[in-house]
C-alpha cells in the first residue's frame, strides 16, 4: 500500500475506531470517524488497508462538497431536535425522551443553542459543563448532558453539518466509583419513622381556602379536597421497611404481592410517566423482598379501602383516577410531613437508608441487604457496614489491651 503523501492528512486510532485528521485545500482542519477499526481474530471491523482507502475517499469527497454560507449553517438546537426525532422514530422510551427534552431546554438551548453546530469548540463544551457544577449540579447530571451532548454532534457529523465532534476531547467530571457515597447517611430512627406517618392524615380532609384577592368579585371557588392522605401513609410505611426505590412503589401491582410468601416482588417501575420495568431480567428490576408482618398488615387493610383492588391495578393508584400518584407531590408531602414532626427533613429516596442500616444494625449480612436493595455492586451496599454490631471486633481489641506486658 502506498504511503500518503505529506500534508494529505493523518489517519489513526481512538476509542477502537479509526478516526482521520487533514486540511482541506481552503484551509479548514477537519477530524472525522472513518469506521471501526479490525480486533485480530475477528472479522468486523475495517483493517488498515480499507481505513486508508476510505479516509481518503472521504477526503475527495469533502473537496467536492462545496463549503456552507454562513446562512445555510445549521445551530446546536437543530442538531439536537433532529436527534431528538431520530430517537423517536427508532422507538426510543418515553421517560429517556423527555430526559433528551430537558437536557436540551434547560442546560443546552440556553448556552449553546443557538451557535452553529460546526463552529462549537472544546473549550466551549467545557465551560458548559464548568457552569453546571458551580451552579450545584451533581457530577453525574454534568456527565449525561455532555454525553448527550456527545451524541448530538455525531448526529451532526452524520448529517454533514458539521466536520468534527468538539465533545470527544473535553474533559468530563470523573465517574463517582461505587462504594464513594457519603458514610454519614440521613434516615429516619423507627420512633421518628411512626411520627411522620402519623402527621398525615388518614382520611379525606378539606384544604384551607385561599385568601380572596382585594377587588376580586363573589367568593373564591373552594379547593379540591386532599384525598392523597390515605395513601401517602402507607407508601411512606412501605417504603421505610422494604427499601423499595420510589419508582418500584408507584409501579408495584396487586398481582405482585406475594400474601403466601409475605414477599413483595419487584417486576416494574414507573419513571417519568411510563412503566419500564416490566419483562426486564437485571437484579434491580426482577427481585423480591420479605414483607414484615407490619407491612403486610397495613397492605391488607389499604386493599380493603381502596377502589382499585384487582390483581393488574397499582397497589399505590391515585384514589381518584387509579393512575400513579404523582412522585414530585409524595417527595413533597413527605418533607412536609417531617417538619410537621418535628424530626429532621431528608429526601424520600432515603427512606431505603433506613430500611438498610436498621437491617445492618440487627446484624443481617451485607449480602442479603444487597439482594433486597437491588443492588448490582456489593461496594455500593458497603457503606452499611459501619452500622453493624462488631461485638467480637470489640473483644478483639480489649484482648489486646487486657495486659501490658511491661508491667
Amino acid at each position: 500500500m502506498a504511503k500518503r503523501d505529506y500534508g494529505t492528512g493523518q489517519l489513526y486510532i481512538e476509542f477502537g475506531s479509526y478516526y482521520g485528521r487533514w486540511r482541506t485545500a481552503d484551509g479548514r482542519k477537519l477530524n472525522r470517524k472513518v469506521g471501526k477499526a479490525r480486533v485480530k481474530g475477528t472479522s468486523e471491523g475495517l483493517t488498515r488497508a480499507e481505513a486508508e482507502r476510505r479516509f481518503r475517499k472521504m477526503q475527495e469527497e469533502e473537496e467536492r462538497t462545496p463549503t456552507r454560507s454562513v446562512s445555510e449553517r445549521r445551530t446546536v438546537d437543530d442538531a439536537t431536535d433532529s436527534l431528538r426525532r431520530k430517537l423517536k422514530i427508532e422507538g426510543c422510551r418515553t421517560s429517556y425522551l423527555q430526559g433528551c427534552e430537558s437536557m436540551q431546554r434547560v442546560h443546552i438551548s440556553p448556552r449553546l443553542g443557538s451557535k452553529p453546530v460546526d463552529r462549537v469548540t472544546q473549550t466551549q463544551v467545557e465551560d458548559l459543563a464548568e457552569e453546571m457544577l458551580a451552579q450545584g449540579k451533581s457530577p453525574k447530571t454534568v456527565r449525561n448532558v455532555i454525553t448527550f451532548l456527545h451524541s448530538v454532534f455525531e448526529h451532526a457529523i452524520d448529517k454533514r453539518w458539521a466536520t468534527e465532534n468538539p465533545v470527544r476531547r473535553a474533559t468530563r467530571p470523573k465517574r463517582r466509583r461505587a462504594g464513594d457515597a457519603d458514610p454519614d447517611l440521613l434516615f429516619l430512627s423507627v420512633s421518628e419513622l411512626h411520627r411522620v406517618v402519623g402527621a398525615i392524615p388518614d382520611e379525606v380532609v378539606l384544604r384551607e381556602p385561599a385568601p380572596t384577592r382585594r377587588g376580586r368579585r363573589g367568593p373564591a371557588p373552594p379547593p379540591p379536597p386532599d384525598v392523597l392522605g390515605p395513601v401517602l401513609r402507607i407508601i411512606i410505611l412501605v417504603a421505610a421497611l422494604t427499601g423499595l426505590r420510589q419508582s418500584e412503589l408507584l409501579g408495584l401491582r396487586w398481582r405482585d404481592v406475594d400474601w403466601q410468601a409475605q414477599r413483595i416482588r419487584v417486576r416494574n417501575t414507573f419513571v417519568r410517566g411510563e412503566h419500564s420495568g416490566e419483562g426486564k431480567s437485571d437484579l434491580s428490576t426482577r427481585r423480591s423482598v420479605p414483607m414484615a408482618d407490619v407491612v403486610a398488615e397495613a397492605l391488607r387493610h389499604w386493599l380493603e379501602r381502596t377502589n382499585y383492588s384487582a390483581p393488574d391495578d397499582l397497589v399505590f393508584a391515585h384514589p381518584q383516577t387509579g393512575r400513579p400518584v404523582d412522585r414530585s407531590k409524595v417527595s413533597r408531602r413527605f418533607k412536609r410531613a417531617c417538619k410537621d414532626a418535628g424530626v429532621r427533613v431528608i429526601p424520600f429516596k432515603n427512606l431505603r437508608h433506613t430500611f438498610a442500616t436498621r437491617l445492618a444494625a440487627s446484624g443481617e449480612p451485607l449480602r442479603f441487604i444487597q439482594e433486597f436493595l437491588g443492588h448490582a455492586d456489593s461496594k455500593t451496599t458497603q457503606i452499611y457496614a459501619h452500622y453493624a454490631p462488631s461485638e467480637h471486633e470489640v473483644a478483639m481489641v480489649n484482648r489486646a489491651f487486657a495486659q501490658d506486658p511491661d508491667a
